[in-house]
């Protein structure tokens, strides 16, 4: 059964309309060029993979302007996302809903429904946005490619190998911690 009827089309949403939704414990939505995107709740193995990447990251961050934050609406231009991990360097860009502006860092679990997204719509909007940092993580992989936007580099660390933040002197972060 097809989602549209013919000469049917999508009607775009305005930020508005989107905060106007009600919400939904067991989705989360996010506003992609003026289209909700919805998607159910992560696994146990991306709940625990994300759990240990934010408590790594909060605790380098100790004592640091910038904090580690799992799944809070960011508003970057036009569009709401939901990363599961944004590292945020500006406290003022909060308002009672979401952070309005780019994280340093966006960190992305894979899910097989939101992989395509994640992998391309996301990577581009992020780096367009001003995001310095995007991690794809792949547990299946068990793999994080790290995408640079600063330095317009992509390095890709296995489960033997330590990832190292470029943007965060210091952060180094051994992937058997992550994906054991």
């Amino acid at each position: 059964m097809p989602l549209l009827k013919e000469k049917e089309t999508f009607k775009k949403m305005t930020l508005e309309e989107f905060d106007a939704l009600p919400s939904d414990e067991r989705n989360t939505y996010e506003l992609v060029d003026h289209m909700v995107m919805m998607s159910p709740r992560p696994s146990l193995p991306h709940q625990r993979a994300q759990f240990k990447l934010l408590s790594t990251l909060d605790a380098f961050l100790s004592g640091h302007k910038c904090q580690a934050y799992g799944e809070i609406e960011v508003k970057m231009r036009d569009d709401i996302f939901i990363p599961d991990i944004s590292v945020v360097c500006d406290p003022d860009q909060f308002n009672k809903n979401r952070y309005d502006g780019a994280p340093a860092i966006v960190v992305e679990i894979l899910s097989p429904g939101t992989a395509r997204i994640d992998l391309f719509t996301k990577l581009n909007k992020y780096q367009m946005a001003g995001v310095k940092e995007y991690w794809i993580v792949s547990l299946k992989g068990k793999l994080v490619t790290v995408h640079n936007f600063e330095k317009e580099t992509v390095t890709e660390y296995t489960l033997e190998d330590v990832l190292n933040s470029e943007t965060f002197e210091g952060l180094k972060i051994p992937l058997t911690k992550i994906f054991e």
